[in-house]
């Protein structure tokens, strides 16, 4: 039953797919313009826009925003990506942040959560289903005529 609900969910689960790669997209470019080239910091952690280094997730390109945007989603130290940006940009940015994860973490999972007990439901109604026809062809297979009980 566990099978058969997974395949459904990865059947079913492509327009999921499709809005979460667009939520994606969307906070990648809004980091892109809130952070790009801002979070640098030299060796003594300090702001450097100019020589300083970039942290390894920062939202200077688009695929690496991307990927930021996915570890933040993942739970992968959003912590200390939000403190870069605000060491970064000011306070303020904090905001970027906790929206993000309000909205990717609890809304994004509960729509996948919600797809995946779907699915699950309407597996375990598909076996019901299916045990219902396979005895009724071994009953028809046995060719037992029915009986008058009139």
């Amino acid at each position: 039953m566990l099978l058969d609900s997974i395949g459904l969910t990865l059947s079913s689960i492509k327009n999921y797919v499709i809005l979460l790669i667009l939520f994606i997209y969307i906070y990648a470019l809004l980091g892109m313009q809130f952070f790009s080239g801002r979070m640098k910091f030299n060796d003594d952690g300090d702001v450097d826009q100019e020589n300083g280094d970039s942290p390894r997730l920062n939202f200077d390109e688009l695929p690496q925003a991307a990927l930021t945007i996915f570890c933040i989603l993942i739970g992968d130290g959003w912590n200390d990506i939000m403190y870069n940006g605000m060491r970064g940009q000011g306070k303020a940015s904090a905001a970027y942040f906790i929206l993000l994860v309000i909205l990717g973490n609890v809304i994004m999972l509960n729509l996948f959560l919600a797809i995946l007990l779907g699915n699950f439901d309407h597996s375990r109604k598909f076996i019901k289903k299916k045990k219902v026809f396979e005895e009724f062809k071994k009953y028809k297979e046995q060719k037992v005529p029915l009986s008058k009980s009139m």
